[in-house]
């Protein structure tokens, strides 16, 4: 009976431990901090390199270091985002096809959950491909960077854009629809 309470506290704690370690891995994000010098013109350089904003200096405007970090920020944060978001939506496919493979590998599933999960594996792989495939044709209509969710015969697509004009819609959406099988009013295209 001792024994069974020491294995609790014990397995509490350690639980305590992973939600404490799991936050401090979630909330902590190095920060890398370049030096960089203000030279006679007011454009930050660094070592050889000058750091310069193109639409500025086509105004005949030198940023000011304040201007540029804002703006770098700005592109790290979009660039970040759909990073994280397609590494997020990999590691759900990748937790799901996991999943379905331990059924497949069980000893206590029937046959035909096992031909149920060979199925979804099939399924997903399939999704994966053509999302893959749509985002790449996609990118090369001259759109920098574009992630696709799927979930339930809908699609969300995000497109990294200033603006979109219908004629650019039609396109993502002509891809889409065709790729995924989808319908168009299952669709939603946006921009960031």
């Amino acid at each position: 009976m001792k024994k069974e309470k020491i294995k609790h506290i014990v397995l509490i704690l350690m639980a305590v431990c992973l939600i404490g370690i799991g936050y401090l891995n979630y909330d902590y994000e190095p920060t890398i901090e370049v030096a960089t010098t203000q030279n006679a013109t007011n454009e930050a350089s660094l070592g050889d390199v000058q750091l310069v904003n193109g639409n500025a200096v086509k105004e005949g405007i030198v940023p000011n270091d304040d201007q540029q970090t804002q703006q770098t920020n700005s592109k790290t944060s979009t660039d970040e985002y759909f990073s994280a978001t397609r590494i997020e939506r990999d590691t759900m496919y990748s937790q799901m096809l996991e999943t379905y493979q331990k059924m497949v590998d069980s000893n206590e599933i029937s046959n035909d959950q096992k031909a149920i999960a060979i199925q979804e594996i099939n399924n997903i792989t399939n999704c994966k491909n053509a999302i893959m495939i749509a985002e790449n044709l996609i990118k090369n209509k001259n759109f920098e960077d574009v992630v696709i969710l799927v979930s339930n015969n809908n699609a969300s697509v995000i497109v990294k854009s200033s603006s979109l004009n219908p004629d650019q819609i039609a396109q993502i959406q002509n891809i889409v629809c065709r790729e995924l099988n989808l319908q168009s009013q299952n669709i939603t295209i946006s921009q960031k």
